[in-house]
C-alpha cells in the first residue's frame, strides 16, 4: 500500500554516520530536561489530550476545533490525505517537491499529477500553472511552505491565489509549513501568527515543532483546517490508532510552555549562517535559490549531471553530508542546509568543496 520513501530511506543510511550533516534541514535536538520533564508529574492527567488541541490552537491562532494533534508533520500529512481524498482521486503536488507529498498520497490510493515551480521563476507558487494542471478529479493541491527543497517563501498572496484556484475546482489547498515560521518564529506569547490556515476556508495545514524548535524525535505535529476535515481526521486517529499518547500530549504541553525560550534557541543557531553560505556558492562558482529565510536552500550546478554517487562518495571519504537533488527531482543540485554548529559548517563546507571540484572533473 504504501511504496518506499525513497529520500528518507538514503537519508538514513547516512543519518548520524558523518561528522559534518549539511544535510538535516532542523535545529540541532533540544535535550529532553530542557522541557522540563524531570519535574513532570501530570503524566496520568488525561485532560491532557483536549488541552494539547487547545495548545496548538493557541500556538497557530485558530479556534481549537479547526485543530488536531498528530505524531510530526508527517502523520498529519497522512492524515490530511486520509480525510480529503478517496482511492482514484488526483492530487496535485509541486515538483521539485519533498517526496513524502507524493507517497503518502499514492499510499492513500490517489494518483499523483505534479505541477511545477520552476527554478527560472525562483520557485514562485504559481496559480496559473496549478489550473492548467487540474483534472476533474483533483482533490487536493499540496504545496510547502517555505519551499522544499529551495527554501522560497511563498507570500500570502500566492497562497490565496493558489487556494482560490483550488476552491473553484472543489480542492483543497493543502500546506506543509513545518518550515513557515523562520525566521520570525512566535511573538513574544508563543504565537505563530503566519499559518496558511488563516488565509482561506479551503486551506488545510500541516506542521509541526520539529524543524523550527529541535524536537523531531517528540513528533509534536498538527492539522488546522475546517471543523469537517478535523473531524474526519479524528477518525483516522481512531481506525489508526485508537488515540495518540497521553505522555505525547503532555510532553507536547511541556514544549508549547517553553516555545517562546525554544524560539530565541532557534534564532541564536542560524543567525549569519545563510549569509555565510551564500558568499560560498558565489566563491565556488554554483546557483542556488538565495532563500532569505530559513535553513536550507537548492545548490545547483548546471550540466553536471547526477551528482547522488558524488554526494555518497564526500560522506564515505570526506564525511560531509548534503541531501542529494535527485530526490527532490533536481538530480543536478543539492539541498544544503545550515544548522550545524559555527565550526562544523565551515568545515563541511570546505570539505564539500574539495568533493565538488573532483566531480567537476
Amino acid at each position: 500500500m504504501f511504496g518506499p520513501t525513497r529520500y528518507l530511506d538514503w537519508a538514513r543510511k547516512f543519518y548520524g554516520q558523518v561528522r559534518f550533516d549539511l544535510a538535516t534541514s532542523g535545529i540541532p535536538g533540544v535535550p529532553a530536561a530542557d522541557l522540563g520533564l524531570q519535574d513532570a508529574h501530570d503524566l496520568d492527567d488525561t485532560s491532557g489530550w483536549p488541552r494539547l488541541r487547545d495548545a496548538v490552537a493557541r500556538y497557530n491562532d485558530v479556534p481549537a476545533g479547526e485543530a488536531i494533534a498528530a505524531l510530526g508533520t508527517t502523520h498529519a500529512l497522512w492524515l490530511a490525505y486520509a480525510s480529503l481524498t478517496s482511492p482514484g482521486d488526483d492530487v496535485l503536488v509541486e515538483a521539485p517537491g519533498y517526496e513524502p507529498l507524493t507517497r503518502i498520497a499514492e499510499g492513500v490510493g490517489a494518483r499523483v499529477v505534479c505541477f511545477e515551480r520552476p527554478s527560472g521563476d525562483r520557485f514562485a507558487l504559481d496559480p496559473d500553472r496549478i489550473a492548467r494542471a487540474m483534472t476533474p478529479r483533483t482533490r487536493v493541491v499540496a504545496v510547502s511552505n517555505l519551499h522544499n527543497p529551495s527554501g522560497v517563501r511563498a507570500d500570502a498572496d500566492s497562497l490565496r491565489a493558489a487556494a482560490s484556484v483550488a476552491e473553484s475546482r472543489g480542492a483543497v489547498l493543502l500546506v506543509d509549513e513545518v518550515y513557515a515560521p523562520f525566521d520570525a518564529l512566535v511573538d513574544d506569547g508563543g504565537v505563530f501568527r503566519g499559518s496558511a490556515r488563516r488565509l482561506a476556508p479551503n486551506v488545510v495545514a500541516v506542521s509541526s515543532l520539529t524543524k523550527c524548535y529541535g524536537l523531531g524525535s517528540h513528533r509534536i505535529g498538527w492539522l488546522l483546517g475546517p471543523v469537517d476535515v478535523v473531524a474526519r481526521a479524528e477518525n483516522a486517529i481512531t481506525a489508526s490508532c485508537g488515540m495518540l499518547p497521553l505522555v505525547h500530549a503532555h510532553l507536547a504541553l511541556h514544549a508549547f510552555a517553553r516555545v517562546a525560550r525554544l524560539a530565541e534557541r532557534a534564532r541564536a543557531l542560524v543567525s549569519g549562517k545563510r549569509a555565510r553560505v551564500a558568499r560560498w556558492v558565489e566563491a565556488e562558482g554554483l546557483a542556488w535559490s538565495a532563500p532569505t529565510e530559513g535553513l536550507f536552500g537548492l545548490v545547483t550546478m548546471p550540466g553536471a549531471g547526477d551528482l547522488t554517487a558524488a554526494i555518497e562518495r564526500a560522506a564515505r571519504e570526506r564525511e560531509v553530508l548534503v541531501a542529494a537533488g535527485s530526490f527532490f527531482g533536481v538530480p543536478g543540485g543539492f539541498r544544503l542546509a545550515w544548522s550545524a554548529p559555527d565550526d562544523a559548517l565551515d568545515e563541511g563546507l570546505g570539505r564539500l568543496a574539495e568533493a565538488l571540484r573532483v566531480a567537476r572533473g
